[in-house]
């Protein structure tokens, strides 16, 4: 590793975050390579901060948390290193993108669980921050990992084995879960957990009023729990919240009026068809629920508004929604865009009450600071539903980005006081949400975790710890 000097970095970063000072920038491209920087950092004491392809829009693109890091980006390490065709497991690199890894599983029994985002992000990044995919959570496709640690060893977890074979989960504690939004040592590659390829995908869309989305929520969670038949999530979106006053921005669309009820339904014929009638059942008090549509995603052409979303329903990540919400052509014109945006993740309830509430509270903030925001409920379980708040800004306009990092940061004061906590951070907070919603005796075994494993703190200072 050659002579590196401290720079600023270029602050690339659709969220407007302050730039952070780094040391260079390494592109290791196999697991030696990474091995050999984390060796000569032992030696130099600089600190390394390894991003997947960067692409962690809203929370700081590719910057890392604190300053004065060497920021190693493993967008090189891109092999597919197996793919067990017969149990549903790939092993792949940091690198290795969604579109990459779904072309390798066309016409095959499994698909990838794929995101909402580009189709050129990380699955390993992703997943190890804990992003939600179409059909569940990204943390439960984390099978095993292989990671280097400060003094340059490496370990596996989870059943992967050191030849890069995956097992399944074997006798003995799991350390994979460890590595999940923690800084403990540099991923480099992870068994990923596939998706059956279903009989029959069906595609959720209602458009509905908004003063319904309380009522909306506590009647699909109440679906979910009497047992959806069918595989899949559903997510409430869309909900726009904007100022009564000032100058506000939108991604292209939006209708503050109403929100949408949007998901795939998998599995047999026969399932499909009776989550549909389930699922109409469950929001007949729902007004405007009437006209909600259950599509053969098959079917949806491009050129439909829909096609974006009929496409990850099956398993095929693309760039259409993003690129066309915030109105760009390419997605590497994202972090340089005319519109900026920032994302808070909070665990939200689904019960009409404090629905409403909440809602009531994030309008009062953003009127507070004249600044649009748009509130999706991905329904990841039968007990809650992983929050997706974005803000929205002109990052030309004088102010708008101070506003929308003050409105981000009254948002999370709202959340938590009605009992919201934070599942995900960006660069500004990682740490802090770590401290305020983790007790002390837990906090310190964190420090003592990390402490055993990188005494001189050298991997990712400040991400999600001490």
């Amino acid at each position: 590793m050659q002579e590196l000097t401290r720079v600023e970095l270029v602050p690339r970063d659709v969220g407007g975050h302050q730039p952070r000072s780094v040391v260079g920038t390494e592109t290791p491209r196999t697991l030696d390579e990474v091995r050999a920087l984390v060796r000569k950092a032992m030696t130099t004491r600089h600190h390394l901060y390894p991003i997947s392809t960067g692409k962690n829009w809203g929370m700081g693109s590719a910057m890392p948390v604190t300053d004065d890091n060497v920021v190693v980006d493993l967008s090189g390490m891109n092999r597919i290193r197996s793919v067990d065709l017969e149990s549903g497991f790939a092993v792949i690199e940091p690198g290795v993108t969604q579109a990459q890894l779904s072309a390798v599983l066309r016409d095959t029994p499994w698909m990838l669980n794929v995101t909402n985002s580009c189709a050129d992000t990380s699955v390993v990044g992703n997943a190890l921050d804990r992003g939600d995919g179409t059909f569940r959570s990204r943390v439960h496709d984390v099978a095993g990992l292989e990671a280097v640690l400060a003094d340059g060893s490496v370990v596996t977890t989870g059943g992967l084995d050191p030849t890069g074979r995956y097992h399944g989960r074997v006798a003995g504690p799991d350390l994979t879960a460890a590595f999940v939004q923690h800084n403990l040592g540099i991923v480099t590659a992870m068994a990923v957990a596939l998706v059956p390829r279903p009989q029959t995908v069906g595609l959720v869309h209602g458009r509905i009023p908004r003063d319904q989305v309380g009522v909306a929520l506590d009647a699909i969670a109440g679906f979910l729990r009497r047992g959806n038949p069918a595989d899949g999530m559903l997510r409430v979106r869309e909900l726009a919240l904007v100022p009564s006053h000032g100058d506000w921005m939108l991604p292209k669309g939006a209708d503050p009026s109403l929100f949408s009820i949007m998901g795939p339904l998998f599995g047999s014929d026969a399932a499909v068809e009776l989550a549909e009638e389930l699922l109409r059942k469950a929001l007949v008090e729902v007004e405007g629920a009437e006209a909600l549509r259950v599509l053969d995603t098959a079917e949806v052409r491009p050129g439909d508004p829909l096609y974006a979303r009929a496409l990850m329903a099956q398993g095929i990540p693309t760039c259409l929604g993003v690129r066309n919400a915030l109105g760009v052509t390419s997605c590497d014109q994202i972090d340089e865009g005319r519109m900026g945006f920032l994302a808070l993740m909070p665990l939200m309830p689904t019960s009409a009450r404090r629905t409403e509430d909440i809602v009531a509270a994030l309008q009062t903030a953003v009127d507070a600071h004249t600044t649009a925001l748009m509130v999706e409920w991905n329904l990841v379980s039968k007990h809650m539903a992983n929050g997706v708040i974005q803000i929205f800004f002109d990052r030309h306009a004088p102010e708008a980005p101070y506003r929308a990092h003050q409105l981000r940061n009254d948002g999370n004061c709202v959340l938590r006081g009605h009992g919201c906590a934070i599942y995900r951070s960006d660069i500004d907070h990682a740490a802090a949400d770590v401290w305020s919603e983790t007790s002390t005796a837990s906090l310190g075994m964190l420090h003592r975790l990390k402490t055993a494993l990188d005494p001189d703190g050298l991997l990712s200072p400040g991400r999600y710890g001490a």
